[in-house]
């Protein structure tokens, strides 16, 4: 008992749970999102690839990814 209060950091009583409630998780989306911009920068960078051609690899890629992907990378778009 006596170890717990002193190395957990739930006995702090509120402060923990007012430094938890300050990070705020990322949602799925947000984070493949996120993914799938550094990806289309590096390809652009290292691939030299034109607009056009990271427009055509971008709807290439998404179609070929599962329908819960597709919809977590454009969540505002109505689901068909």
């Amino acid at each position: 008992m006596a170890q717990r209060q002193n190395e957990d950091q739930r006995t702090l009583g509120e402060l923990f749970f007012f430094l938890v409630d300050e990070i705020a998780d990322i949602t799925f989306s947000r984070s493949l999102g996120i993914l799938m911009d550094t990806l289309m920068a590096s390809l652009q960078v290292i691939l030299k690839l034109s607009d056009e051609q990271l427009t055509a690899f971008t709807a290439d890629f998404e179609a070929r990814l599962p329908e819960y992907l597709r919809n977590a990378l454009h969540p505002e778009a109505p689901v068909a």
